[in-house]
């Protein structure tokens, strides 16, 4: 069979436009590719000498095994058949398989022997998932470790002195009081994100932390991170201090701090974000989703709005590692002063 031109020719437009190559079934039989701007439909390239609609879905069907395409689940395949024509080829439309996706199929004869797309395609390819890597090669998990190990320790040493149940120990140990911000001690808005009301609520900011935040020091780098972590957890003690009258404590304001950086990402790169970044931020809403039906009424959800805010606004200050945008970095630095400004002032005149 000669290589129809056009199998590799739209492969390569494919690549270029954002698609991802997964899979190739040698000789160019056939070729699984990846929707990033679509982010939930694949395309199959297939290659047949068959001349009947039934054999061409034997094909088909033959491919989809090959690559496993059952775990696709309900996403949307597309599926661009290469050969002469079919003599019945008006009942393609009405094949189907036993997968879960929704396929759509296409006919298109084509027959020249051209390979030139071939390597120009797979160099394409190449070259976007080593940027992709780099995405995410930005920095090591370094500081996110320490900060757990930090937070362990103050809650270690709370613990040995009293229970962090007990008001008095959090207030004793820099737990968000109003009253005595409003006397100066301003250190309250920093020590309340190293603190936790029960071992408990360590635990599962911890796990949260420990999924989420690996993944951000790798996007953003160390400092980057360290940043957009204790300025997020800083803006989130504001938010609670200017709607909030209950004493609070909890790395919680910090961790959605780093979902808006995750955010802030996803508006940089939406197709990316779809397709790696939702696991980690399911495993975040749902563990919060949790501790809401636990604590009730004594989640700070002031706290985790400000956070969610927080992180987000300052990802666009420090910016992703291959921004070099400085007047958008000034301008997220802008709105940072004026919310934290016009929060602290609630809070102080409430």
């Amino acid at each position: 069979m000669t290589e129809p031109a056009c199998f590799w020719e739209d492969v390569y437009r494919a690549v270029e436009a954002g698609g991802r190559i997964e899979g190739v079934l040698e000789p160019s039989r056939a070729l699984l590719l990846f929707d990033t701007k679509a982010g939930d439909v694949y395309h199959l390239y297939i290659r047949t000498d068959k001349a009947w609609a039934n054999h061409v879905a034997l094909d088909v069907e033959a491919v989809m095994n090959s690559f496993r395409l059952a775990r696709i689940g309900r996403e949307k395949l597309h599926v661009h058949i290469y050969g002469d024509p079919l003599v019945d080829e008006e009942r393609l439309s009405s094949l189907t398989f036993p997968i879960a996706a929704k396929v759509k199929l296409e006919m298109r004869p084509c027959a020249e022997t051209e390979t030139s797309y071939r390597p120009r395609a797979v160099a394409l390819d190449q070259q976007r998932k080593n940027e992709l890597k780099q995405r995410f090669a930005f920095g090591k998990p370094q500081f996110v470790y320490a900060l757990m190990f930090v937070t362990f320790l103050v809650m270690w040493f709370a613990e040995s002195i009293g229970s962090t149940l007990d008001p008095n120990t959090l207030i004793r140990f820099g737990a968000k009081v109003n009253p005595l911000i409003d006397e100066g001690e301003w250190w309250r808005l920093i020590t309340p994100m190293f603190l936790h009301i029960g071992w408990f609520h360590f635990a599962i900011n911890m796990f949260a932390l420990w999924s989420l935040g690996p993944l951000v020091e790798r996007m953003y780098g160390s400092t980057r991170f360290a940043t957009i972590y204790l300025l997020a957890g800083v803006i989130a003690t504001v938010a609670s201090y200017a709607f909030s009258e209950a004493i609070s404590a909890g790395a919680s304001g910090a961790l959605f701090g780093l979902v808006g950086a995750l955010l802030y990402f996803g508006l940089r790169d939406r197709s990316l974000f779809m397709k790696t970044l939702g696991p980690p931020l399911f495993i975040m809403l749902g563990l919060n989703v949790g501790l809401a039906f636990v604590l009730g009424a004594s989640l700070d959800h002031s706290a985790h709005a400000g956070g969610l805010v927080g992180g987000f606004l300052m990802a666009g200050v420090v910016g992703l590692p291959d921004e070099h945008v400085k007047k958008r970095r000034l301008l997220f630095a802008g709105l940072v002063f004026v919310a934290s400004g016009a929060l602290f002032w609630l809070g102080y005149n409430r």
